[in-house]
């Protein structure tokens, strides 16, 4: 979600751009990043919260005083600024033997091949995390015409990262990310100048044309693409001991212009406060506490 080329410029817009602004704040630590860890494998309740994938988990350019950087105080799922009620703050006001149990190893860029490797990092510093959440698919997308080919791929990467997590924290619920419904984001900035240009091209899922006319066409091609790889994610989950997906939480939030951050490929502070709200539901259910 960070890059600029096409495809990475058209998965953004779709899967949902993620920023929250500076407000890194109160008492609670920021999330982990990236480091190693030998914690073996644990034998006592399951507690605390970690997070993999991509850039829509990192609060990349969430921070105005930070331009293109990651911010993971400002994380949809980890963070702890208190303008963004995080799904890690959510939990703590239910469980709050969470606090200070969290890790956030996503990475820029990376594809469902890096989640392996990142749930080993995460499960390093949080052994038996009660709640594992994954945002993938956006940099796996091709739209290239070799979507059919990779989806398979895709597939076999996610199982191999949610078997190992299972494997290793069988009581943790993990919670698949859906994606974003791309009419229904080109719809919200059409108007929109700026937000709409990162989204036109002359590919087959660029869903704006060069002069900044929608085609359908393209959207609706797009539209098949992510379904495929949705459709993969949810037939991995379902074999997989204590995997949800959101269930349909993404499909059927839509990103507004005001929600996306200055770089027009994340969210700002509204955008991941707003993420959390669409998410946190979803969550409650596979850990079955109250929404509300």
């Amino acid at each position: 979600m960070d890059v600029r080329d096409r495809r990475r410029r058209v998965v953004v817009g779709v899967a949902l751009a993620l920023a929250l602004a500076a407000c890194q704040g109160g008492s609670e630590p920021p999330p982990k990043a990236v480091g190693t860890s030998t914690t073996p494998s644990p034998t006592g309740p399951a507690v605390g919260v970690i997070a993999i994938g991509h850039s829509g988990v990192t609060g990349r350019n969430s921070d105005p005083a930070r331009p293109d950087a990651d911010a993971r105080e400002n994380s949809w799922a980890t963070g702890s600024a208190p303008a963004v009620k995080s799904i890690y703050q959510r939990l703590l006001a239910t469980r709050p033997q969470t606090r200070g149990h969290v890790a956030n190893y996503a990475e820029d860029g990376t594809e469902a091949s890096a989640l392996a490797r990142q749930a080993q990092l995460a499960l390093g510093d949080v052994p038996a995390p009660e709640l594992v959440l994954v945002q993938t698919i956006d940099n796996d997308l091709r739209c290239d015409g070799t979507d059919a080919a990779h989806v398979v791929d895709f597939g076999t990467s996610l199982a191999f990262a949610l078997n190992a997590i299972h494997a290793r924290s069988p009581r943790s619920q993990i919670v698949l990310v859906g994606q974003g419904d791309p009419g229904a984001f080109a719809a919200g900035v059409a108007a929109d100048p700026l937000a709409r240009s990162s989204l036109q091209g002359t590919g087959m899922c660029d869903m704006f044309d060069p002069a900044g006319h929608l085609v359908p066409a393209h959207v609706a091609t797009l539209t098949s693409i992510i379904r495929s790889y949705v459709a993969e994610q949810s037939r991995v989950c379902a074999s997989v001991p204590g995997c949800h997906d959101d269930g349909g939480a993404m499909a059927r939030h839509v990103d507004r212009p005001a929600d996306i951050s200055s770089d027009h490929n994340h969210l700002n502070i509204a955008g991941h406060a707003a993420m959390a709200v669409a998410m946190w539901p979803a969550v409650a259910s596979a850990l079955g506490i109250p929404a509300s």
